[in-house]
């Protein structure tokens, strides 16, 4: 009986190891979703309203890390010298440098550049979303089992 009390809490734990482990993807593709709507608002916000960027981010809520890389770039809008922006342990250092670029370029210019600029920006981000989407369903999952597994493999040998 104890041996299938302790296997189960093994089990268990391994299986949770696994999903902590995929924690990583499970951000990036939540990032890269809420950073897409954000674009596609924006994009809409400079065609039609063109309300001031801080009131513009106010009007929308948003959700864990793009909300903290969000409210340090309005932070840091009225600053001559604004520190960094956060830098991320789930973005690749290409991605990093796309996002320091995006928000270098938000609220800078005229409509009409801004505009040109975010449109073509669209196809990159999309594709970050779709990749960052497939990367979640693929290896979140595969960690997942892999943790279900691994107890398992250890059930039996204790067994």
């Amino acid at each position: 009986m104890i041996k299938f009390i302790l296997g189960a809490a093994i089990v268990c734990f391994t299986s949770f190891c696994g999903y902590v482990f995929a924690k990583k993807y499970r951000r990036r593709k939540n990032f890269f979703a809420q950073m897409n709507e954000f674009n596609e608002r924006f994009l809409s916000e400079i065609a039609y309203y063109r309300r001031p960027v801080e009131e513009f981010a106010g009007r929308y809520e948003y959700k864990g890390d793009f909300e903290i890389l969000l409210s340090s770039f309005l932070d840091s809008l009225g600053e001559e010298d604004a520190g960094p922006l956060p830098v991320f342990s789930f973005l690749t250092a290409d991605e990093t440098g796309f996002v320091k670029d995006y928000f270098l370029m938000v609220g800078k210019g005229d409509s009409a550049s801004q505009s040109a600029y975010f449109t073509s920006v669209k196809g990159t981000l999309g594709e970050y979303r779709k990749k960052s989407a497939d990367e979640c369903r693929r290896y979140g999952d595969l960690y997942l089992k892999l943790g279900f597994l691994f107890g398992l493999m250890i059930l039996v040998l204790i067994v």
